[in-house]
């Protein structure tokens, strides 16, 4: 029985590493593209006015989502994988018609529950949709680590995710304070 665990678990991580490493290079085009998008878009604007209110609103969900990660202790954050909109719909269940912008990273080793999801969503309808994808999310790792590594019951049972406006965020870690601190 527990050499079955151990079998599954270690196919698991196999899995998941492979994947990982199927679209390492397709996230870094990406985002250059997003941020290039963002950068037109703020500088056709004519107005300081609209300028300014632009900035209190945008938030810079790179940024975000690498504070978390240089959040989190050396060795996991070795394992974390940035994840393309495939697998953020595959892997997270969020589909890409309900976000504009997303960064997410999970803990590609499978041994842990870490993982980072930031989203800048369409609208505060399609971010309500995000974060009950989300929640779900989260009940399929419980599912999955409950029996896999119950140590990592701890972050799942109590998971910062926060909406704000057009803005979702999840954090699973070992610090919420500091999760929360750095989403603001």
């Amino acid at each position: 029985m527990k050499s079955k665990k151990i079998i599954c678990a270690v196919m698991a991580a196999a899995m998941v590493a492979s994947m990982a490493l199927a679209s390492c290079g397709e996230s870094s085009s990406s985002t250059a593209e997003a941020s290039s998008k963002t950068s037109s878009s703020s500088s056709s604007t004519d107005s300081t006015t609209a300028v300014k209110t632009e900035e209190k609103t945008t938030r810079d969900l790179n940024a975000v989502a690498d504070k978390l990660k240089d959040s989190l202790d050396d060795a996991v954050k070795g394992t974390m994988t940035k994840f393309d909109e495939t697998r953020i719909d595959r892997m997270i269940g969020v589909k890409k018609e309900l976000y504009k912008e997303a960064v997410c990273y999970v803990d590609a080793s499978g041994a842990t529950a870490h993982e980072i999801d930031c989203f800048e969503a369409n609208d505060e309808n399609a971010a309500k949709e995000i974060e009950s994808a989300l929640k779900t999310r989260i009940e399929n790792q419980k599912n999955a680590f409950k029996d896999y590594v119950p140590a990592e019951m701890t972050k799942l049972n109590d998971p910062v995710l926060v909406v704000d406006g057009c803005y979702v965020f999840l954090c699973l870690s070992n610090n919420n304070d500091k999760a929360k601190e750095i989403i603001g």
